[in-house]
């Protein structure tokens, strides 16, 4: 599906804030202590017990999020059976994925954009564009060694990368570069 790049824009922007206001400086990012900062509890699947775990996994396969309501905290529920979802790389990304609908507030929303646009947050906050391109990370292998994701967010990242070079070089835009601020000068 084809969007303006502003769209994507706007996200990476929100990533960026997020890494920024919550002090994010090292690679991978602990999904636990993010949800933390945000308010957001972090409720794994095996917390429950068969019955209920079944339950969860009629509502989603992988996790989703329950908004905040009446004072109580929003809750990201994840599956963490890692025979069901094979990596941990996959685990971190539907996090991400939820964080996002949870920093958009856009969890009553039924548009089927919005898993798209989430997947584009999570791989960018997992492994940010702009800190590949800078330090020319475009080996797959490296990116799930260091950002801790699954080989196809990986691969995705890399394409991004790839492609945006091509187009830009090494070229850090204007939003972007507080990023690598934070992240080069640890």
């Amino acid at each position: 599906m084809y969007r303006d790049g502003k769209v994507y824009e706007k996200l990476d922007k929100l990533v960026i804030d997020i890494y920024i206001d919550y002090n994010i400086m090292s690679f991978p990012i602990n999904a636990k202590e993010l949800c933390d900062k945000l308010g957001v509890l972090l409720i794994p699947y095996s917390a429950y017990d068969d019955e209920e775990r079944e339950l969860l996994l009629k509502k989603s396969f992988y996790g989703f999020l329950v908004p905040p309501c009446q004072n109580k905290a929003a809750i990201i529920y994840f599956n963490d059976d890692i025979t069901m979802v094979k990596s941990v790389g996959c685990m971190r990304q539907t996090i991400f994925h939820e964080i996002k609908h949870y920093v958009n507030e856009d969890y009553y929303d039924d548009n089927p954009d919005d898993d798209d646009l989430a997947e584009h947050f999570g791989r960018f906050l997992a492994c940010p564009t702009p800190y590949l391109v800078k330090h020319n990370i475009t080996d797959i292998n490296e990116v799930i060694s260091k950002f801790g994701v699954s080989k196809t967010i990986a691969e995705n990242a890399v394409s991004n990368v790839i492609n945006r070079m091509q187009y830009f070089g090494q070229q850090i835009f204007d939003y972007e570069q507080p990023l690598i601020d934070l992240l080069d000068n640890q």
